[in-house]
């Protein structure tokens, strides 16, 4: 072509003038060999002195200690090339965690065991990779490195354009590739060009630092060799950038791309470390093999370098890179999904079924369990100070019983009704052992309930909470305040289960006992029981009673007993509870006491022999006056 045959002009500066020296096009050509004659002679240093083993004057152990660096360098880089290519090195493929995320999600994720002490479920934690967890810790880092990997937010379930990890890897084999080119291919394919040149006989003849004629066997010994190396570098290219494609942390991805790029430059470090000064000085005074280098080749070259890196590039992102980015997106979404995160399930073998119950979403600093607010307040405990919201077992085996304790249980444990003993005038009125007792289960009792501020308040302060379903150890502590101990209080959690002290409900029973047995009704105790009647058996039942088909006729059941009063009893279709079938007047003992303590005329207590359990002892009484 016209241009390439132009003249070029080389520029000096020379006294600060620039002056203008044409060179021809002749002369860059003949400059063009030279640079490849340089690079011929590297070759020749990669290649460890192999043209000159037993040509230069070395000793023989020079000689064949050459050789077995050749020899290991061959057999080092086939080492790692195999070790790289085991599944067991590589681990296994990313694809099978969508199975695994499934198993873990269905058997372990929701399990109720697993429940911190805030009331989150593990996959909540998992997903929100908390770094306090001591379960599941495998699948937690998983969502990590999914994050990391393709940059996601914790919330995200789509890929999204930019990908670290994914952009880390095409360097990273961008890298290998340079390094495979480089050593192995590059100087490989130039270094058999020279051979190639060199006049073949049979004696090798080396004179004045430079071969002049190669013998057949040295030549097919060094043709073997290069044909070796390149495949060995080829096939550890392969195998390394399968290992890059399954390495999903991103850190580990950094440290595995150098490791790839350090064993295929072992070749250099072999012979810059190891190689005889004897070897390596003949090479470095050897004379440059004269090659042709034309534009056309260069042209062609670089066409094909362009190819080569287009697929090297690309052929492991459509087949590797984009499958473990899908595959990573479907483990997240197994892990985590769109879906429900906050609920456990627990099953009951006894009856057969499956118990679920929903749990926090995130966890909240500002609203800490009653267990976390036990933790926070004692961490820092010395020892010499009470505990604020916390008891201490004496030792395991007490730990354990009182751990797995139910209410009837602790109640029944109390033999006097704490809230009167504790009174001025009290049997245990400022008794320095139960006082404090008594003080940390108040401060629980309005812990447990939201309540926190109650370092020197008392029951009456917590009485408008006294009705709430959870209200269980606040009853226990404050039984008079509660209710327990009056017998014309709102009947609902009146009951041992619900915290009520036996003892304190034995004040109610003497009370009945030394009344008049008629049908006794205080209208706002009443109105207050029938009014909360659907509340209270949503919280028992653990339902949404309005949304029940028997909801209507609860509240017309309600709003009929509070007109009609205690004469409702005594019909049929009005004496039992709608959802237990529980009779009024018995009473249910996990939920409210019997309703004869204020109707026992309507209940039937009058005349009936033998009077029944449920039924004031005074209705026994006034049968025998009669």
């Amino acid at each position: 072509m016209r241009w390439w045959r132009r003249r070029m002009w080389r520029f000096s500066e020379i006294s600060g003038m620039w002056n203008r020296k044409p060179v021809p096009f002749r002369e860059i050509h003949r400059n063009l060999p030279t640079t490849c004659r340089s690079k011929a002679r590297f070759i020749l240093e990669k290649a460890h002195g192999l043209f000159l083993l037993s040509l230069v004057p070395a000793g023989l152990w020079d000689v064949t200690f050459s050789i077995l660096l050749l020899l290991l360098n061959l057999g080092m880089q086939a080492a790692f090339t195999i070790i790289i290519s085991t599944d067991d090195f590589k681990g296994i493929p990313f694809w099978r965690q969508i199975n695994y995320a499934k198993r873990w999600r269905v058997s372990v994720a929701h399990n109720h065991q697993y429940l911190d002490l805030s009331g989150r479920s593990l996959v909540s934690r998992v997903c929100a990779v908390d770094g306090a967890l001591i379960l599941s810790n495998t699948q937690a880092t998983l969502v990590e490195q999914i994050n990391s990997f393709l940059g996601l937010q914790e919330d995200q379930f789509e890929a999204s354009f930019f990908q670290p990890g994914s952009l880390l890897c095409m360097l990273c084999i961008s890298k290998g590739l340079v390094s495979f080119w480089s050593t192995p291919l590059s100087f490989g394919m130039l270094g058999l060009e020279a051979v190639w040149q060199i006049p073949r006989s049979n004696h090798s003849i080396f004179r004045k630092n430079t071969l002049r004629r190669i013998c057949k066997v040295r030549f097919i010994i060094i043709l073997f060799t290069y044909l070796a190396r390149a495949a060995i570098a080829a096939l550890l290219l392969g195998a390394g950038i399968r290992w890059l494609a399954r390495t999903t942390s991103i850190t580990d991805l950094m440290l595995n791309c150098v490791a790839l790029s350090a064993i295929l430059d072992v070749d250099e470090f072999l012979f810059a470390s190891f190689t005889p000064v004897s070897i390596q000085v003949a090479v470095q005074n050897l004379k440059p093999v004269k090659m042709q280098y034309g534009r056309q080749r260069s042209q062609i070259e670089s066409f094909g370098l362009l190819i080569l890196l287009i697929s090297t590039l690309l052929i492991p992102y459509f087949l590797l890179l984009q499958p473990l980015a899908e595959s990573m997106i479907t483990v997240k979404k197994e892990l985590c999904s769109f879906g429900n995160q906050t609920f456990v399930v627990g099953h009951n073998s006894e009856t057969q079924q499956n118990l679920g119950l929903v749990t926090k979403s995130v966890f909240d600093d500002s609203n800490l369990s009653l267990t976390e607010l036990a933790v926070d307040s004692h961490k820092f405990n010395t020892g010499f100070e009470e505990p604020y919201i916390l008891f201490f077992a004496a030792n395991a085996r007490a730990f354990d019983q009182y751990l797995n304790w139910d209410m009837a249980a602790e109640v029944s444990e109390w033999g006097f009704c704490i809230e009167t003993a504790m009174q001025s005038g009290g049997s245990l009125y400022g008794d320095p052992l139960i006082q404090p007792v008594v003080g940390t289960m108040l401060r629980m009792a309005g812990a447990s309930l939201g309540r926190l501020d109650l370092d020197d308040r008392a029951c009456a302060d917590l009485k408008l909470d006294c009705s709430l379903p959870d209200a269980r150890l606040l009853r226990m502590v404050c039984g008079a305040t509660c209710g327990c101990n009056d017998p014309y209080a709102s009947a609902w959690h009146k009951v041992p289960s619900q915290g009520c002290i036996p003892a304190c409900l034995q004040h109610a029973t003497d009370q009945l006992a030394a009344s008049t047995c008629e049908d006794q009704i205080v209208a706002e105790e009443w109105e207050l029981f029938w009014n909360t009647y659907p509340d209270a058996i949503s919280a028992f039942y653990n339902i949404d009673a309005s949304q029940s088909s028997l909801y209507p006729s609860a509240v017309n059941f309600s709003n009929v007993m509070k007109i009609t009063g205690c004469s409702a009893l005594t019909n049929p279709s009005f004496q039992f509870e709608i959802v237990s079938r529980t009779r009024w007047c018995e009473g249910n003992p996990k939920l409210f006491r019997p309703l004869a303590g204020q109707c026992p005329v309507s209940c039937g207590c009058v005349g009936a022999s033998p009077l029944p359990v449920y039924c004031p002892s005074s209705c026994e009484a006034a049968v025998t006056s009669a």
